[in-house]
């Protein structure tokens, strides 16, 4: 995920600013990589702890995205491509800033991987319709297999959100392992009875078994019904961090997707400087 975007003039000053993530990035270092970048007059790619920096020479002056370091080159390259390309129109007046800004933030966006996981009829598929902010289902229908969808309309920082729900029935819990593979969260979803928070206790010890790295979250749904377990309660059964969730409740979508941003932390700034657009012409 590409967590900053710097323009640097050519007196070595940063004169615009992204920051899309609460990674910090070390200021001195990424100036240091420009440095290099300007001098070569070359693209170049540089992995420096747990920063991959990118940097296209523009004019005197130089782009540089700053990203994970799983992030595929090639990718990169054509992003800082688009950016470059388009800071070039604002320095030749075919553009304005805001326009550049909101260019930007479209050419940066990662699709984030969310997955769904839980026994049968605990309400994955309600959750998904919610996040969809779609009409909730009327009758339970299984999955079969796995429903894969972004949901519109709602994107936190750079990134858009993919929902994977996966089928609760036992006869697909094989497949979960090759499919959860690189979710950036994992949402563990129970009804909130006692018997199903239990049984849920085999889905985390499973998720460890297999290795998995990602966050795992509980969702408590289902909080409108008599005897739910309140989610604090279902947090101290399982160990794990829990919230509470109404998913045929539409008013229950905006909770939905603060989980999705406190799990997160995503901060979004921009900052822009004076430019010399003359540092930035051939």
């Amino acid at each position: 995920m590409i967590h900053h975007v710097f323009i640097i003039d050519a007196r070595e000053m940063i004169v615009v600013q992204k920051k899309f993530w609460i990674i910090d990035v070390d200021k001195q270092e990424m100036q240091q990589f420009a440095t290099r970048v300007k001098a070569s007059q070359m693209v170049q790619i540089e992995v420096i702890g747990s920063t991959k920096y990118i940097g296209q020479p523009l004019g005197r002056g130089v782009v540089v995205l700053c990203a994970e370091p799983v992030d595929e080159d090639t990718t990169l390259l054509e992003r800082i491509d688009k950016v470059t390309f388009e800071f070039r129109r604002v320095i030749c007046h075919e553009e304005d800033f805001e326009a550049f800004m909101m260019k930007v933030d479209k050419y940066v966006t990662t699709k984030l991987k969310i997955s769904l996981l839980g026994y049968g009829g605990v309400g994955k598929t309600t959750m998904l319709h919610l996040l969809n902010g779609g009409e909730p289902p009327q009758t339970y229908i299984p999955t079969i297999g796995i429903d894969i969808q972004k949901v519109e309309g709602a994107r936190i920082g750079t990134y858009e959100l993919l929902v994977w729900d996966f089928a609760g029935q036992d006869r697909f819990r094989k497949l979960w392992k090759m499919l959860f593979s690189r979710s950036r969260i994992v949402f563990l979803v129970t009804d909130s009875t006692l018997e199903n928070v239990l049984q849920s206790k085999d889905i985390i010890t499973f998720l460890h078994e297999q290795g998995l790295s990602s966050e795992i979250i509980i969702i408590a749904n289902k909080q409108d019904l008599n005897g739910a377990l309140q989610p604090h309660l279902v947090q101290r059964l399982l160990g794990v961090r829990t919230f509470g969730l109404i998913a045929i409740d539409p008013n229950d979508r905006q909770k939905a997707l603060d989980i999705i941003h406190k799990s997160l932390e995503q901060t979004v700034d921009w900052d822009q400087l004076e430019v010399d657009t003359i540092d930035f012409l051939p």
